[in-house]
This record gives structure tokens, C-alpha cells and sequence, in this order.
């Protein structure tokens, strides 16, 4: 082991009783700008709808499997699809002002997808069964 995993590793375990936490906050943080009023809406963060998207989900992924670990990928992975789901549906609704996007699900469906691809090589550097 390289020992700049071992020390990650050390850092991860150190922020554990923290993951949840940060979990609760960027959920917060994606549902208040995925429903932010259309008319009113604050800018991209990268100025690109779609790596949005991919970039949020992918943060909410990681923060969620270092939270839960003992969860199993495809649980989180359909948990993380129905809060994707639930975005869009409410987008939808006229006091919104949003539009619902299958495009949108499908770009959150990529996001949890590298995001746990992510975590796995990871876990996998750290000598982890993530």
C-alpha cells in the first residue's frame, strides 16, 4: 500500500462520525437550487446544465457511501434515482416553474454511476471492500 493511501485512508475514517452530516447538507444544497423558482433561479455553477447534474449526484454518491458503507451499491444507487426522480417530478409543478427532464434523470443516473465507479477505485486503492 502507497503511503499516501494509508493516509487517506486514516483521513477518511478520521471525518467518519462527519459523512452523514455532510451527506444531509449537500442534499440540502442540490434540492434547494433543483427547485429553486425558474424565473428566479441562481447561476450554473459551471455554467453547463449537464455537468450540473453529473456533479451534484456524483457528490451526493460519494458522501453517501463513505456515511453508509455497509449499504449495498444498488440500494444507494436506486435511493439516489428516486430523490432524482422526486426532483423532476416537483420540477414539474407550476408554483416550480421548472420543467421536468427524463434527460435530467438520465444525467443523475450517470453521476451515481461515476460516482460509485469512483468510490470503488478507491476503496479498491485502499486495500477497502467499499
Amino acid at each position: 500500500m502507497l503511503p499516501q493511501v494509508g493516509i487517506a485512508a486514516a483521513c477518511a475514517r478520521w471525518f467518519a462520525p462527519w459523512w452523514p452530516h455532510l451527506f444531509v447538507l449537500a442534499l440540502t444544497g442540490v434540492s434547494v437550487f433543483a427547485l429553486w423558482p425558474g424565473d428566479a433561479r441562481p447561476p450554473s455553477l459551471f455554467g453547463w446544465h449537464v455537468i450540473n447534474h453529473i456533479f451534484a449526484f456524483l457528490v451526493l454518491t460519494m458522501l453517501a457511501r463513505a456515511a453508509w458503507p455497509h449499504i449495498r451499491r444498488i440500494w444507494l444507487f436506486l435511493a439516489l434515482m428516486a430523490f432524482g426522480g422526486l426532483i423532476e417530478l416537483l420540477q414539474a409543478l407550476p408554483l416550480i416553474n421548472r420543467t421536468a427532464s427524463l434527460a435530467d434523470w438520465v444525467t443523475d443516473a450517470i453521476g451515481i454511476a461515476i460516482g460509485l465507479v469512483l468510490v470503488w477505485i478507491a476503496g479498491q486503492l485502499a486495500g477497502e471492500p467499499w
